[in-house]
Parts: structure tokens; sequence; C-alpha cells
């Protein structure tokens, strides 16, 4: 019975990845090219794992050292 409508149902994650992208160059739609927002997410990813690991070394880490903010790639 639906109308035929272009709305992507994606949950909570669409709605984190815009908070990830606020005050970004990812903050405007047209900036989000696939292989932009890919790379950003690897390079994450890679980020977060290696604090995580350095955390399980008894390394303390500054939050605003960890902050991962999407950049221009």
């Amino acid at each position: 019975d639906r109308k035929l409508d272009y709305q992507v149902w994606c949950g909570p994650a669409m709605g984190a990845f815009n908070e990830w992208t606020k005050g970004t160059f990812l903050e405007q739609a047209n900036n989000r090219r696939v292989v932009t927002v890919a790379l950003n997410l690897l390079h994450g990813a890679a980020l977060t794992q290696r604090f995580h690991t350095l955390r399980c070394q008894g390394v303390e880490l500054p939050a605003e050292l960890t902050a991962v903010r999407a950049r221009e790639i």
C-alpha cells in the first residue's frame, strides 16, 4: 500500500553518522562520496582499534586525543 518513495530505513546508524560528521566537511551531503566516506570509516576504525590496544597495555590517553573526526581525503 505504500506508494513509491526513496526513504532509506537505516535506524540509529545514520543519526550517529550525521552526529559524527557535524562540524566537518562531510556535514554537507554533497561532500559525501562513497570512497571518501568509506576511507574515513576505515581510518576511524583503525584509529579506534589502535587506541583500544594502547589502553589494554595500560597507556592512558586523553579524550581529546582519541576523538576521531572525519578528514578530507
